[in-house]
């Protein structure tokens, strides 16, 4: 397993997954073991010797390859839903110990902001101790079907832009909100002056001001970054997995303040068989611009597979669908059938990690000229070094026929993707062979390949290849079902 797989392996581990013998991926909930799955496909660990088999009704997890300008993939989703549901299930799974520290002696070494923790706990009412946790019971990972927001916590994922705190250029920002949270703050907030046995409404659900104030309570102490936000915005300043190291890296910060808590009543969670969330393996995060190409770029990763977000919404009640995620709702689409096959594609459509075909300058070796992932649909034609402006420019074409330049650093970074129109290329589509690059003005080179109008130079079957009409059927994307995935 290399080093890749084993910090996927870490991180999905953590969160209460399961990697059976084949590589599958499933979560283990109360003892029942759910498949993840995308599309109706298992969700697999891309182990070398799963994708040199058969890969027909697989996807793989593979977030690290996702291209810096993708929306939020497949994948992602399920990040998502996993690490916030660990997140949820760990609070939960505090407050009845909580509340049993609460009725013990007090100790002399306790400081005072830990009776100050303690004491609305001890002093709480049966009734409202009952109510609290039926109101706990009602937070969720994703907004329900009817639009209520009882999420527990929700990771915002914005592009950045800019400079950052360490100077350096933004991709991705991440911060906190706390959707419950903020309701119950409201509600409060409207009731202030009522008597703790007045119920009032959240969301549609019944409670006490007696329990909301409980729950408050609970939510500061326990993770007290609630009352400040803001002040938990993650960076992300490598484009190699932007948005996952921005989202992991306010992650890490939220599971480690749900586990300070522990540090403080250690016993009694080492006695209730609660332990602190798995986090070691954030630190090997740094070393994904190293490691990232151990496994090619896959479908479902690298690029949204959807042209607008899906609506999605879940209970926890249930879980067999909880981890099911929609994606192009076309099985036919998986490109992944082997890892031949597979990797063909990548290098067509992605770059991946193919040997780019450099032209226009030798390399010195102060050239990084690996193809960066490339959007859903260009296709990669050639590399050419630009050793005036210290750039690697690679060309591609899209299936509009359009240039396409993916402009990258010396040192391999992407600074930008350009698309030209190739000026009537399209018209000659259903022209092929010889006779249609004559009408486009192509001269045949010496080595065998055509020099267009623009100065492109590409192969005859590549030329052949653009002309040729799209139609609904072969389009990435075509007949795609973008029906709204429910839980």
């Amino acid at each position: 397993m290399n080093e890749l797989n084993k910090l996927y392996k870490a991180m999905l581990m953590s969160w209460g997954s399961v990697i059976k013998d084949d590589a599958r991926i499933v979560v283990s909930i109360n003892g029942d073991e759910i498949p993840v799955r995308i599309d109706d496909m298992d969700l697999h660990l891309p182990l070398s010797e799963v994708l040199d088999g058969n890969c027909i009704d697989k996807v793989f997890f593979h977030p690290a390859c996702e291209n810096v300008t993708s929306k939020e993939t497949e994948v992602f989703k399920v990040i998502r839903r996993l690490s916030t549901l660990k997140l949820l299930t760990t609070f939960s799974e505090y407050v009845p110990i909580m509340f049993g520290v609460a009725s013990k002696n007090t100790k002399q070494a306790w400081r005072q902001n830990i009776l100050d923790m303690l004491e609305p706990l001890k002093s709480a009412k049966r009734v409202y101790r009952d109510e609290l946790k039926k109101l706990f019971q009602q937070m969720q990972v994703e907004v329900n079907d009817n639009g209520v927001d009882n999420r527990f916590v929700h990771i915002k994922v914005t592009k950045g832009g800019g400079r950052g705190k360490t100077g350096e250029k933004v991709y991705y920002k991440a911060k906190p909100v706390f959707p419950f949270y903020n309701e119950i703050v409201k509600r409060l907030a409207r009731s202030e002056g009522q008597s703790d046995n007045q119920t009032v409404e959240l969301n549609g659900f019944s409670v006490s001001i007696g329990a909301l104030k409980l729950a408050a309570h609970l939510f500061k102490e326990i993770l007290p970054i609630v009352e400040t936000p803001d002040d938990l915005e993650v960076e992300s300043t490598s484009q190699v997995g932007a948005r996952l190291c921005a989202y992991l890296g306010c992650y890490y910060e939220l599971a480690e303040q749900l586990n300070r808590i522990q540090n403080t009543f250690r016993a009694d969670f080492d006695k209730a068989g609660v332990y602190p969330i798995d986090t070691n393996w954030y630190e090997h995060l740094d070393e994904l611009p190293e490691i990232y190409r151990q496994v090619p770029t896959l479908d479902y990763n690298s690029h949204n597979t959807q042209d607008d977000e899906v609506a999605v919404s879940t209970t926890q009640r249930n879980n067999q669908n909880l981890f099911s995620v929609s994606g192009s709702g076309n099985r036919n689409q998986n490109t992944n059938t082997n890892q031949n096959q597979g990797n063909n594609n990548q290098n067509n459509n992605q770059g991946g990690n193919r040997q780019p075909n450099v032209v226009g300058g030798n390399n010195d070796g102060s050239f990084d000229t690996t193809v960066p992932p490339m959007e859903y649909g260009d296709n990669y034609l050639k590399t050419e070094l630009d050793y005036m402006n210290g750039h690697v420019n690679h060309y591609a074409v899209n299936n509009n026929g359009n240039q396409v330049i993916y402009q990258c650093t010396r040192f391999g970074n992407l600074l930008r993707r350009i698309e030209s129109n190739m000026g009537g290329m399209n018209n000659m589509m259903g022209m092929g062979g010889m006779g249609g690059m004559n009408m486009m003005g192509g001269q045949q080179l010496a080595n065998g390949m055509i020099l267009l109008p623009n100065g492109m130079t590409v192969m005859p079957q590549q030329l052949q290849q653009m002309m040729r009409p799209t139609t609904a059927a072969s389009a990435p994307g075509g007949n795609v079902d973008y029906s709204a995935t429910t839980f």
